[in-house]
């Protein structure tokens, strides 16, 4: 690599940045310019992100620029080049981060300050060289690696790097060798004494390391998704951080911690390959999710003295078959042993304190901590109600309780009535969840706050319907909300009336309900929460009334047989993917007054028509993509972002650029069988899914267009004739699936996109 380019501008090397008070605020490389770029001398630092994403290939930083700041170059995938020339004394946090294709990197002798803990080489993964001025006081290189003489730091390493063996390296830095894919062995020297944070992080290839006994020490996330680490020496290791060999698929299968081990951080082993385990008296509290989803494990020996296993310390270890529990334990948190299926014969300590609910749900045989009552079918924690585990038909719950938990009763299908003790005066949403049999709900009389109204608890004091079930009638009166879950999986009920006065329905709150095909809906209904009619999969019809503001994401999901929708004028918001895979929908007439689309009909491949309001102005996307029957798309006059031209849906906004000059951003958000892509619209962008699936035969992509986003014209079976610009910058997915298409006008530059024989390729220029 060339080490003294000057900084002097040519017709290869070019330069468009915003400068201000000598800060490169930043640089957008004009449209069809060149990828190699000078920065002039005017310039003294080099801003956050100031590059950041830009295509350049080749950068020459002049000796004026004494900073290059925090992700000054983030994500220049295509860089291959970078110039640092002397006088430059400083690289800040990952200032050249995930810069992919940079293979060398020079550090001039001016240089005397490098971020350690965010090093600027961060994910460089083609680097493969690494050389430092042999006069530069602070830093220098040896076998490709940089290194802190005072410290004693790698700070940057490759895939080509030895770490020296002469006794000076006392660590290896943070993130110092993260994601070097091709990096498959390394030698740790003896003298190291610290293996820092997320030092060897995803190192993909990486499967021996050799550890010297001098590190005790290994950092947060140090082998961290190493998924091939098969040989790694760790007797000697007395501290593991959080996450350090999580999802380390290899790993040996036995995993011996001696009693010197003190710390086990949360997620150290989490998604490794271990079978067995054994835990030194060191140790006296397994942390939250240590051995998560080790699928493989199967025995574990915990010491006495320990005191604590946190939460999700072993859930899904789908193997364990054992367990021993110290007779020091007092404490056992929320899904510890959760899904550790075959999972039998645990025996609790006489003194423990604690065991969460859900500490040993879905196990071969589940652990009850319970206080003794005349039924055992209940688990009572004091006066509260934690879970019934009964098969009764009919359930009587026992007076006294004054709570019933959340899913308290869930899923259970034998259940077919439940009387609930005037005593009861708090009731979770969900805790009859998923009692699709329910048909009968009794509250006692004297309840202070609850009542049953035809099969339905209502509280009366909140006005709130909490729970109803298959033989429901709501009342008519007297509620403002439909509660969270209230109706969940009643597989029988086929109507509901919602009363005048309500105000929210809330979440999941007839989800699942298959055979409900009709719902009246109120004048005055403000908001259908999320999941709200999800799976409803026999519901024919949405009416609403005035007064709706909101229908929240997923309100109605897998509507299938949903054909008929009025959406009521002053709606304001409707969520992502609140009517997805409603597949009768054929007409969507948009409401004035809405204002935000968060991809709510996606799937909905019926659909013929829709109109926009004037009123959008925030829409990532209808959500309609992969169409094939969509004919039209119109938009209101007055709308201030978006218009429609030959069917198509556009976004369009105006910005200054870095010279102070007024330009237009257009996109294509939407288009369908029938567009016609305006060619004098200044468009410059096409997202993704616009156009996927569309019986169109030609398309012709205007002058302009920078970028098509992924699958912008996936599956278009009828494509046939294909016009590129000059302008495009990129091609990879865009037309997949598009199997008929025949002639392709487009650069040279993209003649290998197109190789299939079948295809007559005319380059255009």
């Amino acid at each position: 690599m060339a080490k003294k380019k000057s900084a002097e501008t040519s017709a290869e090397y070019e330069f468009y940045g915003a400068v201000e008070n000598g800060v490169l605020l930043r640089h957008r490389t004009a449209c069809g310019g060149s990828h190699n770029i000078a920065i002039p001398d005017n310039v003294t630092k080099l801003g956050f992100e100031c590059f950041e994403g830009e295509w350049c290939e080749s950068v020459i930083i002049p000796s004026s620029v004494k900073l290059v700041g925090e992700e000054a170059f983030n994500h220049c995938e295509n860089l291959r080049e970078v110039i640092l020339n002397e006088g430059i004394e400083e690289l800040g946090a990952w200032a050249f981060n995930a810069c992919c294709s940079l293979e060398s990197v020079h550090i001039p002798a001016s240089v005397v300050k490098i971020d350690k803990k965010k090093q600027p080489f961060n994910n460089c993964y083609g680097l493969r060289e690494i050389t430092v001025d042999e006069n530069n006081p602070v830093y220098y290189a040896e076998n490709n690696c940089l290194i802190e003489r005072k410290t004693g730091t790698v700070i940057t390493g490759c895939s080509t790097s030895v770490i020296p063996d002469n006794g000076s390296i006392k660590a290896i830095g943070e993130g110092a060798f993260c994601r070097q894919f091709r990096l498959k062995k390394i030698k740790i020297p003896h003298g190291v004494e610290r293996i820092e944070r997320l030092a060897f992080y995803f190192c993909g290839s990486l499967a021996e390391v050799e550890l010297p006994e001098t590190v005790t020490t290994l950092g947060s996330g140090a082998f961290e998704r190493c998924d091939k680490l098969a040989k790694i020496n760790i007797d000697h290791i007395t501290s593991f951080a959080d996450c350090v060999f999580s999802d380390c698929k290899k790993l040996p299968g036995e995993l011996v911690l001696s009693d010197d081990v003190k710390k086990l951080g949360a997620r150290a082993f989490a998604y490794s390959s271990v079978e067995s385990v054994t835990i030194g008296r060191g140790i006296t509290f397994i942390d939250d999710g240590v051995f998560r989803n080790c699928e493989s494990l199967k025995k574990v020996v915990l010491p006495e003295g320990l005191t604590k296993i946190e939460k999700n310390a072993f859930i899904c270890c789908e193997k364990l078959e054992s367990i021993n529990l110290p007779s020091t334990v007092k404490y056992i948190g929320r899904g510890a042993f959760f899904a550790c299926e075959k999972l039998k014969n645990i025996v609790l300590p006489p003194d423990v304190e604690f065991v969460a609910k859900d500490a040993f749900e879905e196990c071969a045989e589940k652990v009850r901590v319970s206080r003794k009552t005349s039924n055992p079918d209940f688990e009572i924690d004091g006066t509260d109600l934690c879970k019934y585990r009964g098969k009764a038909a009919a359930v009587v719950i026992p007076d006294g309780l004054t709570k019933i938990k959340a899913k308290a009763f869930r899923n259970k299908k034998t259940l077919k009535s439940v009387v609930i003790p005037a005593s009861v005066t708090n009731i979770a949403a969900s805790a009859f969840e998923g009692c699709e049999n329910l048909g009968s709900i009794t509250v006692a009389e004297g309840n202070p706050k609850y009542r049953s109204i035809n099969n339905c608890i209502v509280d009366f004091k909140n006005k709130t319907l909490v729970c109803g079930c298959n033989a429901s009638v709501l009342p008519e009166s007297g509620i403002n909300k439909i509660g969270p879950s209230a109706f969940y999986k009643c597989k029988t009920l086929e109507s509901a009336i919602i009363p005048p006065g309500v105000k929210k329905i809330g979440n999941k709150a007839f989800e699942g309900c298959t055979a409900l095909k009709t719902v009246t809906f109120p004048d005055g209904l403000e908001e259908v929460g999320s999941y709200a009619f999800n799976e409803c999969s026999s519901l024919q019809a949405a009416k609403f009334g005035p007064g709706l503001k909101l229908i929240d994401i997923l309100a109605f999901c897998e509507c299938r047989e949903l054909a008929e929708l009025v959406l009521p004028e002053g709606l304001e918001k409707i969520l992502a993917y609140a009517f997805e895979n409603c597949n009768k929908l054929e007409v969507l007439d948009l409401p004035e007054g809405l204002t935000v689309l968060d991809y709510p009909f996606k799937g909905c491949n019926s659909l013929r028509r829709i109109s926009f309001p004037s009123t959008v102005t925030n829409m990532y996307n209808s959500g309609l993509t992969s169409n094939p029957n969509l004919v039209e798309i119109t938009v209101a006059e007055g709308n201030p972002k978006y218009h429609s031209k030959g069917n198509c849906l556009i976004f369009s906004k105006s910005y200054v650029d870095e010279n102070n000059v007024t330009k237009n951003y257009v996109e294509i958000h939407l288009g369908c069988t029938t567009s016609v892509i305006p060619q004098d619209d200044g468009i410059t962008l096409i997202r993704d899914n616009a156009f996927s699936n569309c019986d169109i035969e030609t398309v012709v992509i205007p002058e302009g267009v920078i970028s098509l986003y992924s699958d912008s014209f996936r599956n278009c079976k009828k494509l046939k004739n294909l016009t590129i610009p000059s302008t495009l910058r990129n091609l990879s997915t865009q037309f997949s699936d598009c199997e008929n298409l025949e002639n392709v006008y487009a650069p040279k530059r993209y003649r290998d996109c197109f190789k299939n024989h079948k295809i007559k390729f005319t380059a255009t220029d």
